[in-house]
């Protein structure tokens, strides 16, 4: 995923931050935080729409802990930058769905410049490691 890489790194560097907010702030993206049970959600935690009402938009449930809406803030993002001919991702019955979570998931964690100590994680369980690098679990499961 070597063209994820240098997209992210690129922003990082056009922008010098990793901050999702910063960077939606930057590419006018809007952030609407809504109930966790919100019906745009369909029981996900966020949701990107590419035009919604002429706008790009996030919405996160606010009811999730910093570090996790982070990282969905940076997952969205991703599909933002990444999978820039898709209207939006409630057209699930049309896309792949598995290969753009993977990928916006991949974007996320290389966005946030996390850095694991292999020594440390050795012989840890996902959710373990999950946990030592407060990241979603979803997010690890989909990169194994």
């Amino acid at each position: 995923m070597n063209w994820i890489d240098q997209i992210a790194l690129g922003l990082i560097d056009t922008y010098h931050t990793n901050d999702p907010y910063e960077l939606c702030d930057l590419l006018n993206i809007k952030i609407i935080k809504v109930d966790h049970n919100n019906i745009m959600l369909q029981g996900d935690p966020s949701l990107y729409i590419r035009d919604y009402f002429g706008k790009e938009v996030i919405f996160i449930r606010n009811d999730l802990i910093k570090n996790h809406e982070l990282f969905y803030l940076r997952h969205e993002l991703g599909h933002a930058v990444l999978h820039i001919n898709i209207t939006n991702s409630l057209n699930k019955h049309l896309i792949n769905i598995p290969k753009l979570e993977k990928q916006a998931d991949y974007f996320a964690l290389k966005l946030s410049q996390l850095e694991l100590d292999e020594i440390a994680l050795y012989e840890m369980t996902i959710d373990e490691i999950a946990s030592y690098a407060e990241v979603p679990v979803r997010a690890l499961e989909q990169l194994v």
